[in-house]
């Protein structure tokens, strides 16, 4: 997601409990790529839910449980990507202000993957002399459409404030640590390679800073790097935050910002508003590419 930090659980175990209230609820959605499917094929929800457990005053450490899902669906073939997490944390105060915390996370879950092989068309039912294809002739076979795995992800957090107003964070996480196998294929085995085809462990390291300009405005620049097998991406980028109304008071915050995902990939323009103990976002993202 181009918001990451508006999917803590899914961004880095870690975070599980560590919100300003007791618990949070949160919920995601993104569309891409309508231009080049009609159908509306690159789809994906998520959400979650956490808790601080023990929480009772600023300068105790406490525990986190949460809750989260995530579903994604891709291609002409409906590929379905859909799991639950269950996330443990807990977040140790590291002075007797409780201005300063390490929190580690464990996370498991339960992956299903499908597709649609009735909408798969292969190069078996492609006639040369008429150039058209024959859904009905003979395709390839997959063995089978769903597969069920299980995954493990953990994550560690440090995050500190100055007396300055200062907030600082930084984190770093492993997901797929099991890399669990997620072959369409009876034998598991990639046929062009001869290997068994595994889910990649994936490396998440992310971080940022709000620095208070004044009263109402606070500059907040964050980045998020991602690593996993030959792909690899990062987030860099900063938002402006302005509070309105009363500003000992107010819970009312506004938020402008934008970020760019590399290499040459994508400007991200972001905005959100903060109401109370509602947060709501929304982003639009620019191919530079080619």
């Amino acid at each position: 997601f181009s918001q990451y930090n508006a999917s803590p659980m899914l961004l880095n175990p870690a975070l599980a409990g560590m919100n300003s209230g007791d618990y949070r609820a949160y919920a995601n959605f993104r569309t891409q790529w309508m231009t080049l499917s009609k159908r509306n094929t690159y789809r994906t929800f998520a959400g979650g839910a956490d808790v601080a457990i023990g929480k009772i005053t600023r300068a105790n450490s406490f525990a986190g449980i949460g809750l989260s899902f995530y579903s994604d669906q891709a291609g002409e073939l409906n590929l379905n990507s859909n799991h639950v997490d269950l996330t443990l944390a807990y977040h140790f105060m590291l002075n007797r202000r409780g201005t300063m915390q390490l929190s580690a996370g464990l996370q498991g879950g339960l992956n299903v993957r499908s597709i649609n092989q009735s909408r798969a068309v292969f190069g078996s039912q492609y006639d040369p002399s008429t150039g058209t294809t024959d859904p009905n002739g003979v395709g390839e076979q997959f063995g089978k459409t769903r597969i069920i795995f299980a995954d493990v992800a953990l994550g560690m957090l440090y995050s500190a404030m100055t007396r300055k107003g200062t907030n600082i964070y930084f984190g770093f996480g492993l997901s797929h640590i099991n890399q669990p196998k997620i072959s369409f294929r009876p034998s598991g085995i990639d046929g062009e390679n001869g290997k068994v085809e595994k889910m990649a462990m994936k490396v998440t390291i992310h971080g940022g800073v709000s620095v208070p300009v004044d009263n109402r405005v606070a500059i907040m620049p964050s980045y998020m790097i991602l690593w996993q097998g030959n792909s690899y991406e990062f987030n860099v980028g900063c938002h402006v935050k302005a509070t309105l109304g009363n500003v000992k008071l107010s819970k009312t915050a506004i938020y402008f910002g934008g970020y760019y995902r590399g290499l040459y990939d994508a400007v991200i323009v972001t905005t959100r508003l903060d109401v109370k103990g509602f947060t709501c976002g929304l982003s639009y993202d620019f191919n530079i590419s080619k």
